[in-house]
């Protein structure tokens, strides 16, 4: 089961620490680990041509016998039954912990000697991979990897499915706790999740790699420093997934009993769920401190997050109203939103579309206006498209002053002076001493020379120098009038 958790973009802050993160570790596993995959090639090409496989494996027949298996010999030789004893035998952890300390080939048997120098040999090699020497090994107790684990990978599936998870419970958690406690947070989780795993399996050889300790620490965290407040999650069960609203909180327990039950039941897997289990304890502990050190922080941030869920939700229950055709009900779910948010494109929108079943009627032109004042003045085409369509629907548009000046302008801009003339006829006749009119005046009269339509520049003109002397546009048009 697959529980993630998902904030709507409400908060503009760059998680910049949990980017850096993802970073340092894509670096590290493309540039620092690049040459340990021709390592290991190297090392397991000699452990085919020495023949050392075919020591290990026929000790492996005899310890399987010897707990009471029945490995015939031939499956030596059988190449489909040799292959199947080879896997079942990499992922024997319990045989591989034995046969590392000489309990298998013993320093009695005939063959020790040159099976433990092959053995040396391949280890030796082996040994040359930055996650040999830098994952953690309890068998080894090389400390430096309860820290330098976390930054390495065994795969690129291992690595992006890390890096999904510390994004989307990282960057809500840095924006929540701030850049100065979530380093901490990652680095102690980690070392936590490592020394666990390394009380659980003293003798294991290791070694563990991965952030996914670390990540589980920030998982711990994030349902003690949210609470019991509601967060959205996407949860899938592999053949259905959808989205839910619960506790912070709860996330906790689901994640805990998920990593116990997968302890107990995976046997053969290489996921250090013991290591899950250190992480999240580490980051309940942890996020008990966070939640009291930073709550005004998380209080404005999840003020936020309500506010876009409650607008979110809203907004859907409005449109499948629609649908519905229960417009009335609609209207008062997209009124709620705009009480929450008086800028909510969608909202305007959605109140215009259902109020042009009554185009005459004075709420009609209230959402059209509304919807007209909604549109940014760097959308001027849409800004037309909108009024084309409010004076299409409608018999007796009513156009105020600013939606008049703004169409002027628009008009303009798109250089559709037929229109722009008519507009600004009506703003002289109507504010004739709007301070925008002889700019506009003046654009048109360029406008329509440049269209080759002197006299129709000229009228512009006779009315700046007429109307507006004392401006800089009027004085302009009086020289050009006195040239012309």
């Amino acid at each position: 089961m697959l529980i993630v958790p998902v904030f709507n973009k409400t908060d503009t802050k760059i998680p910049y620490i949990c980017i850096v993160l993802i970073l340092i570790n894509i670096f590290v596993y493309f540039f620092i680990q690049s040459g340990d995959s021709q390592i290991q090639q190297r090392a397991y090409s000699y452990y085919e041509t020495s023949r050392l496989i075919d020591i290990e494996l026929s000790a492996y027949r005899n310890y399987l016998n010897e707990k009471g298996s029945d490995i015939p010999k031939e499956a030596l030789s059988d190449d489909r039954a040799y292959r199947q004893l080879m896997t079942r035998m990499f992922s024997d952890k319990e045989f591989h912990t034995l046969l590392t300390d000489n309990r298998v080939i013993q320093s009695s048997q005939p063959e020790f000697k040159e099976w433990r120098e092959k053995r040396d040999n391949f280890e030796n090699i082996e040994h040359q991979t930055v996650i040999y020497r830098y994952g953690y090994s309890p068998q080894r107790g090389n400390y430096i990897g309860l820290f330098t684990n976390t930054f390495l990978h065994g795969g690129i599936m291992h690595l992006l499915g890390n890096m999904v998870f510390l994004w989307f419970v990282g960057a809500i958690l840095e924006k929540a706790i701030g850049a100065g406690l979530f380093i901490p947070l990652y680095c102690v989780t980690g070392i936590c999740a490592s020394g666990l795993f390394g009380i659980a399996y003293p003798q294991s050889p290791g070694p563990l790699v991965g952030a996914s300790g670390a990540i589980a620490g920030m998982m711990g965290a994030y349902g003690v420093i949210f609470n019991l407040r509601k967060i959205r999650v996407f949860w899938s069960l592999g053949f259905y997934f959808n989205y839910a609203h619960i506790p912070a909180i709860s996330l906790f327990p689901v994640w805990m009993v998920n990593e116990i039950f997968q302890l107990y039941t995976a046997k053969n897997s290489n996921v250090a769920y013991m290591a899950h289990i250190g992480g999240l304890l580490s980051g309940l502990f942890i996020g008990i401190g966070y939640r009291f050190a930073r709550k005004s922080r998380i209080d404005s941030l999840f003020h936020q997050e309500e506010k876009a869920n409650e607008l979110e939700m809203l907004l859907g229950s409005g449109l499948e109203k629609v649908l519905k055709l229960d417009l009335q009900k609609a209207r008062e779910d997209f009124r709620r939103v705009l009480e929450i948010e008086p800028q909510n494109h969608s909202a305007i929108r959605q109140l215009f579309a259902i109020d042009k079943t009554t185009p005459e009627s004075e709420q009609f032109h209230k959402s059209a206006h509304r919807l007209l004042h909604s549109i940014p003045n760097d959308h001027p085409d849409d800004y037309l498209k909108v009024f084309e369509e409010y004076r299409t629907i409608t018999k007796k548009p009513q156009v105020p002053i600013n939606i008049l000046e703004r169409l002027t302008y628009c008009y303009l801009t798109a250089r559709d002076f037929k229109k722009a003339s008519p507009c600004l006829a009506t703003m002289i006749k109507r504010v004739p001493e709007n301070v925008k009119i002889p700019g506009f005046l003046m654009a048109l009269a360029r406008g329509y020379r440049q269209a080759n339509k002197q006299e129709q520049a000229g009228e512009c003109y006779r009315l700046l120098a007429a109307k507006y002397s004392t401006t800089l546009e009027g004085m302009e048009a009086v020289e050009y009038l006195k040239s012309s």
